[in-house]
């Protein structure tokens, strides 16, 4: 019987544990998503940044796949940068010390990456976000 009582109030105090962390635990987070194209052709494969022009929180990331992306991010202005890689041969045509004969360079103009231009704000109303990014300036 002692058993069953001290077996009751254990599971008590672990549910009691487990449930005091199921609230709000901070602002709240927006589903963005929406699609990314390169000269009018959806990017296969790539990836996708939101990172907060005040520094003050993280970035969030999501992978492009077939032209689509979708992810989750705190509110206010952000900076977008895009990412594709493209495979190229190594210069000199020789393999590396690994054995590869190719690598990975990115295919797109620096204003969608390291020097992006792009910029959305996300709020709780935001619809779908689309990028139609060119070679063109």
């Amino acid at each position: 019987m002692r058993s069953t009582i001290r077996y009751a109030i254990i599971s008590l105090l672990i549910a009691s544990l487990v449930t005091m962390g199921c609230g709000p635990t901070g602002p709240p987070k927006y589903l963005v998503k929406g699609g990314v194209t390169f000269n009018g052709e959806p990017i296969e494969s790539g990836y996708i940044w939101f990172r907060d022009k005040s520094g003050e929180v993280g970035s969030v990331e999501a992978r492009i796949k077939d032209g689509a992306y979708q992810l989750e991010s705190l509110p206010g202005e952000k900076l977008v940068e895009i990412s594709m890689f493209k495979e190229v041969p190594l210069p000199g045509g020789k393999p590396n010390a690994e054995g590869d004969t190719t690598m990975l360079v990115e295919a797109l103009p620096e204003r969608y990456n390291v020097q992006s231009i792009l910029e959305v704000n996300v709020e709780s109303n935001l619809e779908a976000q689309d990028f139609a990014l060119t070679t063109k300036p």
